[in-house]
């Protein structure tokens, strides 16, 4: 009895290893089977996500051409050459997700084609005057492609849907087939049951922590994206106040060097007529009246001329091209020539690089920190040293001299407009001189600062990009 309660148990147990086997087989092979259709599933999404991209990439070339092409703002060149780049990178992430879809991958042909044929058409309407560009445009051409390229891409989501439902329905079949095997361990015993319980619960708890993870990312990223909204929104509004205020300053520039001005020129005139006029027959006292109104309107009117060169930075700067920044140095260096030769000025220079700038406005900077390098002369005869240096992606311009300095806390205040550290009796000027060089500096991208100490001399420290600014020049061109 006992020998056949072993064989009746050894053959249960044998009958439950054979079944627990087959099962943990069948297992096996439907989790490789759920991860199989998962990463299908994926893969999908992926094409689906690639085919809308291109077609986002490509609407960006066709808003960027039209609102250009109506407008003639440049700012809509940055969607049209951001689509050119990406489009077909996107069709070929296509191409290659497809690889294994014959229809796909006829389809993807047909894609490229048309997207080959919407640039080429881009191109061409840029490349023509407006009203031709415009005739072009209204021909319909262009909304025939994207038409075209539009129906394809939803085709292929199409097809790519129809293959992602099947897939989801194969998922599911696998995870019902899963939790059939599942309930098949149930019946093997205690300790089996306890087992497969382990394994159930822990993948259970996994899932939700991965479930509950995914909705905490989809909640941030909701978050983020209504805060990108929002400050897009805040973006939005301070270009506009942006765009007010500079045609307020170009109004300014307007009134200050046709308005201004002129009642200026008057005073000046009259007063240096009366002065002619009555030339020996006035007083000392009277004469330095005089002298007092003809030098205030001339103070007057260096802080317009002032003004107006800091205010028209923008809107006066010429296109950034390539200089030779050797030449801005010798013209600053010629329009000082009278300052050098009256101070006996020893001005020396390294070679200076070529690069992408504005020559004229870079010859102001280096005027203004030759010019106040002198100015600020200590008892010694003034020594000028102007150097140029490649920094990672810059080059690093240096003006030193061996003049008065100043207390290193004042270095911020000294590129603010208004702004002197000494009286006009003891140093003439408008206080604008710095502040111009920090706005023409910021134009061209780059930044300037200073370093010094009281009585052994200043170094003025800029750079500007050795290639930020070819971006800003392909655009004017493509213009």
């Amino acid at each position: 009895m006992t020998q056949t309660v072993i064989q009746k148990t050894l053959h249960g147990l044998i009958a439950a290893g054979v079944i627990f086997l087959i099962t943990l087989g069948g297992l096996g092979f439907l989790s490789f089977r759920l991860a199989d259709l998962d990463r299908w599933t994926i893969h999908t999404h992926q094409v689906i996500g690639e085919l809308k991209d291109s077609l986002t990439a490509l609407l960006d070339v066709e808003t960027g051409d039209r609102g250009y092409i109506l407008s003639k703002n440049a700012e809509y060149l940055a969607p049209y050459n951001r689509g050119r780049l990406e489009i077909l990178k996107h069709v070929a992430r296509v191409e290659e997700l497809t690889h294994d879809n014959r229809e796909q991958q006829q389809r993807v042909q047909k894609l490229r084609d048309l997207a080959k044929e919407k640039l080429q058409f881009a191109a061409e309407t840029l490349a023509v005057e407006t009203d031709i560009a415009k005739t072009l445009v209204s021909e319909g051409k262009g909304k025939r492609i994207m038409d075209a390229y539009r129906v394809l891409v939803n085709e292929m989501i199409s097809a790519e849907q129809s293959l992602l439902d099947s897939r989801v329905r194969d998922l599911q079949n696998a995870q019902t087939a899963l939790w059939v095997a599942t309930g098949l361990l149930t019946v093997l015993g205690g300790g089996l049951l306890g087992w497969v319980f382990t394994i159930t619960r822990t993948a259970i708890e996994d899932e939700k922590r991965r479930v509950d993870l995914l909705n905490e990312l989809n909640t941030t990223l909701v978050e983020e994206i209504e805060q990108r909204k929002k400050t897009e929104e805040a973006l939005q509004l301070t270009t506009a106040k942006l765009t007010s205020s500079n045609a307020d300053l170009q109004r300014f520039a307007y009134v200050a060097s046709h308005d201004l001005q002129e009642p200026l020129r008057a005073v000046a005139g009259f007063v240096t007529l009366i002065a002619s006029k009555h030339k020996g027959t006035l007083d000392e006292e009277s004469e330095g009246w005089i002298n007092h109104a003809v030098e205030g309107s001339t103070r007057m009117r260096n802080l317009i001329n002032d003004l107006l060169a800091y205010a028209r930075v923008e809107s006066r700067g010429k296109p950034l091209e390539l200089i030779d920044t050797n030449k801005a140095f010798n013209q600053a260096k010629r329009d000082l020539s009278v300052l050098i030769e009256e101070s006996n000025a020893e001005l020396t220079s390294s070679d200076l690089p070529e690069l992408m700038g504005d020559e004229g406005q870079l010859t102001q900077v280096f005027q203004n920190l030759i010019g106040n390098a002198i100015k600020f002369k200590s008892y010694e005869k003034p020594k000028v040293h102007v150097s140029a240096t490649r920094k990672d992606d810059d080059w690093l311009f240096s003006v030193k001299d061996n003049g008065i300095g100043f207390e290193p806390e004042h270095v911020d205040r000294i590129f603010i407009i208004f702004q002197r550290l000494h009286g006009r009796e003891e140093y003439k000027g408008t206080g604008i001189g710095l502040a111009l060089c920090k706005k023409i500096i910021e134009r061209h991208g780059g930044r300037i600062w200073a370093e010094s100490e009281k009585g052994k001399g200043s170094t003025f420290y800029f750079t500007i990009p050795t290639n930020a600014s070819l971006t800003q020049i392909e655009g004017e061109d493509d213009a």
